[in-house]
């Protein structure tokens, strides 16, 4: 993933995490986490975390390089949504609009979506 790529997908996971007003723990860490590895400094990322909560549009020109990044990047970001337990209509409904931005849509939508909630679902199983 370029280094583009991956400050979109970071720009997009702040933004799924804040969707329903709100960071848990989990979420808090999935987005630091990311904010280290593309580089973000603390202001930045404090600026950029109060836009997301305010409703911001980080993720208005998400765009990766190939199909199959796109596929990988919506299905980090359906686990990332999931990681808390449960997806919220907020987070949802994001991620449908993100689907769409990447031109997935339909059965390959859902089974990616299936992917991302089963990834989750067993990183939160590990972690007990």
């Amino acid at each position: 993933m370029e280094d583009r790529e991956r400050l979109d997908l970071f720009k997009a996971a702040l933004a799924l995490a804040a969707a329903d007003k709100k960071l848990t723990r989990a979420e808090l860490g999935v987005v630091e986490g990311l904010a280290a590895k593309v580089g973000v400094g603390k202001a930045s990322f404090e600026a950029m975390k109060a836009a997301a909560l305010r409703g911001d549009d980080l993720a208005d020109n998400i765009c990766f390089s190939s199909p199959e990044t796109a596929r990988r990047a919506l299905e980090l970001l359906v686990a990332e949504a999931r990681i808390d337990g449960q997806i919220t209509d907020e987070e949802r409904s994001l991620l449908v609009l993100v689907a769409d931005r990447l031109n997935i849509n339909g059965q390959e939508f859902q089974t990616i979506y299936q992917a991302g909630v089963q990834r989750a679902d067993g990183i939160r199983r590990r972690r007990g």
